[in-house]
């Protein structure tokens, strides 16, 4: 049986000033259509997945967003008590899984990636988990064929000859995931079919997961094991008292890092898709003007005059009007006036620094 896991924690920065502490871009809407991107992410993989076999892995604080976003199973709700970032999560995702199912298989999704081709990515997946589950021991992940050189995101690099063919698509063994690299270095990757963009898509046996967290994790897995054992004995007391002992001890490293870089059967399948993360100002004016086709993007009334690829929000639902200006974002809210150059959207995080240097935490 297949179960996606939504990983609906993290504080999305680079969204401010709409995606703040208290409540972070998956649980925000950004685009017409005013659904929550954790509301499209988990309507997509409804769309294919009973609502009983998906899970979201999501923080204490974020719980009750996320409950009146979603109508999903109550015990799929998968709470950490502060996020941990990825090999954490995604561990105990594997937990819960495991206690549901010893011969499960797992889909990672994040709450915050946009794909257009819906049926053609629910079909890859589906496709994808059935060939795990006849190959506990490989790790699969997808990799999208770049379409421009990005600069935002990581990258596969992956080598031939095709192992064997899923749905169609070719699937190669990886040789080395790379960092967000620079431009220069991304028109390369561009031009070199053997480098494809890392959505962080990962399918994998539940079960096995936990056999390779005992042997490069073994401090994570001591607590992952103790935590599968509380949940098959029904025993949440027990269950709680050592999620918070394993959350105040244990390091929050990217699962990249932790567990990815060791594995030697690990596998891409390239596909194409139009995928973008939506992390940035700038992708959620690429995504939109994707789908509508228009010069600028605006979620209110706009009135423009030699204006072009401008992103432009507003939360009071005031008219925007620009004249002679491109390639800006916008952002209005209650407390804050953002504009930026769209192509500094990835540098947000900086200025989020001077209001921490200024004491003005209370805008974050």
């Amino acid at each position: 049986m297949i179960y996606p896991v939504i990983l609906a924690g993290g504080n999305g920065t680079r969204l401010w000033p709409v995606s703040t502490k208290s409540a972070p871009k998956q649980v925000q809407a950004f685009g017409a259509n005013q659904k929550t991107l954790l509301q499209a992410t988990y309507q997509r993989l409804n769309k294919k997945f009973s609502k009983e076999n998906i899970f979201v892995v999501t923080t204490e604080n974020l719980k009750d967003f996320v409950a009146n976003q979603v109508d999903f199973s109550s015990e799929n709700l998968i709470l950490e008590p502060f996020g941990k970032n990825t090999s954490i999560a995604i561990g105990l995702a594997a937990v819960h899984i495991l206690h549901r199912d010893p011969q499960g298989v797992a889909l990672i999704s994040s709450s915050d990636a946009f794909i257009a081709e819906e049926d053609k990515y629910l079909e890859l997946v589906e496709q994808s988990a059935e060939w795990i589950s006849k190959n506990v021991d490989k790790f699969l992940l997808f990799g999208v064929k770049p379409l421009y050189p990005e600069t935002g995101y990581g990258y596969i690099h992956f080598q031939g000859p095709a192992l064997t063919k899923i749905a169609e698509h070719d699937l190669f063994q990886v040789q080395q995931f790379k960092e967000k690299p620079d431009l220069a270095t991304a028109e390369k990757y561009l031009a070199n079919q053997e480098y494809l963009w890392n959505p962080a898509m990962f399918i994998f046996s539940a079960r096995q997961l936990l056999n390779w967290y005992q042997k490069f994790l073994p401090n994570v897995f001591v607590y992952l094991e103790k935590l599968l054992e509380a949940l098959n004995q029904q025993d949440l007391e027990k269950y709680q008292e050592i999620l918070i002992e394993f959350y105040q001890t244990a390091e929050a490293r990217s699962i990249d890092y932790d567990l990815l870089e060791h594995l030697e059967q690990m596998f891409v399948l390239p596909v194409e898709l139009t995928w973008a993360d939506v992390g940035h100002w700038r992708a959620v004016r690429d995504i939109s003007s994707h789908k509508e086709n228009q010069a600028n993007v605006s979620n209110v009334s706009h009135v423009g005059l030699e204006s072009r690829n401008n992103l432009l929000y507003s939360s009071s639902g005031k008219v925007v009007a620009t004249l002679g200006v491109e390639n800006l974002i916008l952002v209005e809210t209650d407390k804050v006036i953002f504009l930026c150059h769209a192509d500094r959207a990835q540098e947000v995080k900086k200025l989020l620094e001077i209001f921490k240097e200024k004491g003005l935490e209370e805008y974050l």
